[in-house]
């Protein structure tokens, strides 16, 4: 696709730390112009963690605003008055406290869009309640904590409910655009994390919803986890239920004793298959195991540290790794995951620095930082 799809579509966003920033990431990523409206004391405070903020807001533009000072606002609204959607993530009720709210933008621009991504929802009991992630996955039924145990507890590595409420976020801009292409009409869009988190947990919640038999997961397949080989490097195995798969890492292994046994039978007896398997593939040659895997076509992986993710072949071969130019020097940036017409999406821009686009958006001082 020559042209990007959101290509001409642009984008204010008054969001700061991960979800936000995620979702206004992959539309830009996208094609469409994304301007960050961002408090002149600092910016997003995401940017006292520069990987953290160089990794969500590559290719947008931003401006450095005091939406509580008359000037500011008045300039934020010249900024609406040419933009295609408001991302924004505040508690419920602060735009409209500035001056700004959903039913202002609206009725200024007939066709915005306009979304509030938030803990809990525009509306509801919790709706302007603090929360962040880790109270999000918690409400969701997420973090299952013995009592006693709670000091214990690791953390989630991931803040689901950031993602998910990003890329709910980004689903609802692109639909919204898409109807309003058929009718004019603009869209508000509410985007809860807690929401968000409660439909990816659906296969979990609908049962005993309906007084449906609960599905208990079963022990795991004793060729489902993590192993060690001979020289210590790990590798994963994933056969979940697939017989002939297990038949052919027992061949492989040499537990041919245990390779006739079909998927309920070994889950049953996963306690006392496990420790054999595990033994096996502690004899390995890891090249080797690798390669045999492989070759039988049996579901595995390697166990890859973060900072050598993006040396993966397969990774590099489908260019998930970006290189980029720019005055503060050569990066690299995660592409875009989507590949249309088998093109993966360009980084046009870098990372901006605070208000860099006051001038080019807004006009010369004294609204060069308002």
């Amino acid at each position: 696709m020559a042209t990007p799809p959101l290509s001409g579509v642009r984008i204010l966003s008054l969001a700061e730390q991960y979800p936000g920033p995620y979702a206004t990431m992959l539309l830009a990523d996208l094609g469409a112009d994304v301007v960050m409206v961002e408090r002149p004391a600092g910016g997003d405070p995401s940017r006292r963690f520069p990987g953290l903020f160089a990794s969500f807001n590559r290719n947008k533009r931003s401006v450095a605003l005091d939406l509580k000072s008359d000037a500011g606002r008045d300039a934020f609204l010249r900024l609406v008055d040419g933009a295609d959607v408001v991302l924004e993530g505040y508690r419920p009720g602060v735009m409209a406290r500035l001056g700004i709210g959903a039913e202002l933008l609206c009725a200024r621009k007939p066709g915005l869009i306009f979304v509030s991504i938030s803990s809990f929802g525009q509306s509801g009991p919790r709706a302007g309640v603090a929360g962040h992630d880790l109270s999000v996955q918690a409400a969701a039924g997420m973090i299952d904590v013995a009592p006693g145990a709670e000091a214990d507890f690791a953390l989630p590595m991931l803040p689901l409910g950031d993602i998910a409420s990003a890329m709910f976020a980004a689903l609802g801009v692109v639909s919204a655009l898409f109807a309003r292409g058929r009718t004019g009409a603009g869209a508000q869009i509410d985007v809860s994390m807690l929401d968000a988190l409660a439909s990816w947990m659906t296969p979990f919640l609908v049962p005993p919803a309906n007084g449906w038999p609960t599905r208990e997961l079963p022990p795991p397949d004793p060729g489902y986890g993590v192993f060690a080989t001979a020289c210590g490097r790990q590798i994963t195995l994933s056969i979940a239920g697939e017989d002939a798969m297990w038949s052919q890492l027992c061949d492989l292994i040499g537990l041919s004793e245990y390779a006739a046994l079909r998927e309920v039978e070994r889950c049953a007896r996963s306690k006392e298959i496990g420790p054999h398997v595990r033994a096996a593939v502690a004899r390995c040659d890891y090249d080797t195991l690798y390669r045999e895997l492989e070759s039988r076509a049996i579901a595995f992986g390697p166990v890859v540290a973060l900072d050598q993710v993006l040396a993966d072949p397969q990774l590099q071969s489908r260019a998930m790794a970006v290189g980029f130019a720019s005055a503060t020097g050569e990066h690299t940036f995660v592409r875009q995951p989507l590949l249309i017409d088998a093109m993966p999406s360009a980084i046009a821009r870098g990372v901006p620095q605070l208000g860099q686009h006051n001038a080019e958006l807004l006009g010369p001082a004294p609204l060069a930082v308002v």
